[in-house]
């Protein structure tokens, strides 16, 4: 076909000039979001702003493309509108997790539960999100055993139908700070409120950098969501327990803000200088409720 047989085919067949309109509308999105991409890449410099925008851009140009293709053939689908209410009501009872994902996808934009580089747990996942699609999310993937430990390296993948399904646990929302406890156990003649002024104070001078900067974090918070955070600063508390020979022991619990991504690292350094400093004081501590006798 030479050149004058394919402008004449253009002028006169509306479907190819539509399949036309079709094939530039999709080279210049593209080009569109490969310029707009690569600006992101240039000008943003924290990863995980720049992730969001990334996606961001991702899911605005894919919705973009469906308006104005849809446009183009806005006639056609006029035509055939019968036919695409069948097909769409099949397309639900067939594949309805398809748009359930999407309804999560839009539940997600709306209300947030989760930003880029936000540490979530989900129907036991638990991770750092790093990208955020249009069905899926993805997460390096962080092990859980009642609390946050490290990172596995792996990256794990969840659809946003569960976003419908399941709490969402954002440890990072609002501030990067959680609580932790450490609980201790001790003989009850022990002077239980002079034990628990030094963990206290042991945990302040230890956790001083991290304590103020959980602070200034915890007091913005207050100024965005009606919340009523506890006290960044160590509080020790006192019950007493059942030991395993019938009696009674004092339990002190220690709680305190620590980061979240360095929860396991900060509790393990605060549990073994509060074990050392207790071992120099020489007071009682019980390695385990099933001690008969406390260790020095």
């Amino acid at each position: 076909m030479n050149l004058p047989e394919l402008k004449d085919l253009l002028q006169r067949d509306p479907i190819v000039q539509q399949m036309l309109a079709t094939a530039i509308l999709i080279a210049l999105l593209y080009v569109v979001y490969s310029v707009v991409k690569y600006s992101i890449g240039r000008n943003v410099k924290p990863p995980e702003a720049r992730q969001s925008y990334w996606s961001l851009i991702r899911t605005v140009t894919f919705l973009l493309g469906i308006v104005l293709i849809g446009a183009v053939w806005l006639q056609e689908l006029k035509t055939v509108s019968l036919l695409l209410t069948g097909l769409v009501a099949a397309a639900l009872l067939v594949n309805k997790e398809l748009f359930l994902g999407l309804a999560g996808r839009f539940l997600l934009a709306t209300s947030e539960p989760y930003r880029i580089g936000d540490r979530v747990r989900i129907n036991g996942l638990c991770g750092d999100v790093i990208d955020i699609g249009l069905l899926y999310t993805r997460a390096m993937e962080v092990a859980y055993d009642g609390v946050e430990l490290q990172s596995t390296g792996r990256i794990v993948v969840f659809p946003h139908i569960w976003l419908a399904d399941h709490a969402v646990i954002n440890s990072t929302m609002g501030h990067d700070y959680v609580w932790d406890e450490i609980s201790l156990a001790f003989p009850l003649d022990v002077d239980g409120a002079a034990v628990a002024r030094l963990m206290e104070a042991e945990a302040t001078n230890l956790l001083a950098p991290e304590l103020a900067e959980a602070q200034h974090e915890v007091n913005k918070l207050v100024q965005i969501y009606a919340s009523r955070s506890p006290p960044v600063t160590p509080v020790a508390y006192a019950r007493a327990i059942n030991h395993a020979s019938g009696h009674q022991l004092l339990q002190i619990t220690l709680r305190f803000s620590v980061p979240a991504r360095r929860r396991r690292t900060l509790s393990s350094r605060l549990l073994l200088h509060l074990l050392a400093t207790l071992k120099g004081r020489d007071i009682p501590l019980y390695t385990s409720l099933y001690d008969t006798f406390p260790r020095r």
